[in-house]
């Protein structure tokens, strides 16, 4: 991975924190180990890579297709739970 990749990936890791906390203290979770914290950490981690889809589309000149996102995001998931299973 380039250094620009690792500063961009850290940077996305940053905001994502500051979300999840800000998320996490909205919804008055203060419990960081229950299912509700979970809930929020996913919620989180999903719309950010969204937002990343979204730019990598626009930016090359496609329409972000919100149907086909979580049509690839389940066809991954499955392939990286056979892969772990």
């Amino acid at each position: 991975m380039s250094t620009l990749h690792r500063q961009a990936m850290e940077a996305v890791l940053k905001a994502a924190e500051m979300d999840v906390l800000g998320t996490l203290e909205e919804s008055g979770i203060t419990d960081r180990h229950s299912e509700e914290a979970d809930s929020a950490v996913m919620d989180v981690a999903i719309s950010h890579a969204y937002r990343v889809f979204v730019r990598i589309c626009e930016s090359q000149g496609l329409t972000a297709d919100p149907w086909l996102f979580a049509d690839l995001a389940g066809e991954l998931a499955e392939e990286e739970g056979q892969q772990n299973a």
